[in-house]
């Protein structure tokens, strides 16, 4: 007996109710707006500069040295590199806060689309 047909009589195509989730978007909307606003101040702040030439381009030149030399390593090792490809990563996107403020800026846009169906 063919029990796939069974199952495909019997299960309904009808959608589930709409989920309305309008005021989690809104909450999102908001945060993120007030994320951009702080990296927007936290980047004109002569002391962020500092902090980034004498700490943050330090750690992603370091990952990018510390890559490189696995990478000539013989025979590779891949995991090592792997955790230094996600650490460098993640320090470039961290350390910039023009792409970090672009990233950010990503996100309220698609938010924003699904609020108000358009760009805004």
């Amino acid at each position: 007996m063919n029990n796939s047909f069974i199952a495909i009589e019997n299960v309904s195509l009808e959608l589930d109710d709409v989920v309305d989730n309008t005021a989690q978007l809104r909450q999102k909307e908001t945060d993120i707006i007030a994320i951009i606003e702080a990296i927007n101040r936290l980047m004109e702040n002569k002391d962020w500069l500092i902090l980034k030439e004498k700490i943050f381009d330090g750690v992603v030149e370091n990952l990018l040295r510390l890559r490189n030399t696995e990478v000539e390593k013989k025979p590779l090792n891949g995991p090592v590199i792997h955790s230094l490809n996600g650490q460098l990563s993640w320090a470039k996107k961290y350390s910039n806060l023009d792409s970090l403020a672009i990233i950010y800026k990503q996100d309220l846009t698609k938010i924003r689309k699904l609020l108000y169906g358009k760009d805004n």
